[in-house]
């Protein structure tokens, strides 16, 4: 006998998105745009999504990553032969992805079988961004009634760790819903964000104003190498491959696993220049 979705839900801390957020409403912009997003630049937390799919994504192999699974007492487990398990509970509807890598024209015609007007796109992200749930209109609206179900305890991602989608069954609109999984070694990131973010492998590790001779070893250590640089100067930003170990660093992005492009200067930062820790870091 299965649980009933509000007794699961009951017990999960309250959603991490009530509301449409500024950083929310960037990404979904972000999301919709027809070129890709330019490497983050300094500014904290700047969310990029890229749009362009690389011959690599199309090749992915087993699924090592993210699992979308409610727990077994729930009785949604697997399927065989089908993406998505969809299941109808006291006026929601829960999915579950059983296949991060299949052809999204399965994922449709399994939620259209269910009368369900909804577009699933799985994209591989960064891991701040692994089990993201992002649903919009056509319009590119941010859709409030979709969530995620999150499970209760700590999460170790930017945008919280979401087991499962669940639609209510009331709803009549058109949605088109981004979740995030975990990319494949060579896979370029359909979303990122600061490589300090929560869940990235620079999280709360010091690393303003250091030289690049200085962060080689702290990035190699968490197994990232660099691949470019974005040189930062009087007349703007300029891309480099190799940049001299003096210049002194700003930021950076993961493009993809264990890729990252760092954002330079010749000069280091100001004191007053230097941003203050996160709060979550100052107490760790």
């Amino acid at each position: 006998m299965k649980t009933d979705i509000d007794d699961i839900v009951a017990q999960f801390a309250a959603e991490p998105v009530t509301e449409v957020s500024d950083g929310a409403r960037e990404l979904m912009h972000e999301i919709t745009a027809c070129e890709p997003a330019p490497v983050p630049l300094p500014a904290r937390r700047r969310l990029t999504w890229r749009l362009a799919v690389p011959a690599t994504a199309l090749v992915a192999a087993a699924v090592v990553g993210l699992t979308w699974a409610l727990p077994l007492e729930t009785g949604f487990g697997p399927t065989a032969a089908q993406a998505l398990d969809i299941d109808q509970e006291d006026g929601y509807y829960v999915i579950k992805i059983n296949d991060l890598y299949a052809n999204p024209k399965l994922y449709q015609d399994q939620l259209r079988a269910a009368g369900l007007d909804i577009s699933l796109e799985v994209r591989p992200v960064g891991p701040a961004f692994e089990g993201q749930v992002f649903p919009t209109t056509p319009d590119h609206q941010y859709i409030e009634e979709i969530k995620g179900i999150y499970p209760p305890g700590e999460c170790d991602k930017l945008d919280g760790c979401a087991i499962g989608v669940k639609i209510p069954t009331t709803f009549k609109g058109t949605a088109e819903i981004s979740i995030g999984r975990k990319a494949e070694p060579g896979e370029q990131y359909e979303g990122t964000t600061s490589f300090d973010a929560k869940g990235e492998p620079m999280h709360c590790v010091p690393y303003l104003n250091k030289t690049v001779a200085e962060l080689r070893p702290i990035l190699e250590e968490r197994g990232v190498s660099i691949t470019a640089f974005n040189v930062e100067g009087p007349e703007g930003t300029e891309t480099k491959d190799s940049v001299p170990d003096s210049y002194h660093v700003t930021g950076g992005v993961l493009d993809e696993p264990g890729k990252a492009t760092i954002t330079v200067t010749e000069l280091p930062l100001d004191a007053e220049a230097l941003r203050d820790p996160d709060a979550d870091c100052a107490t760790q």
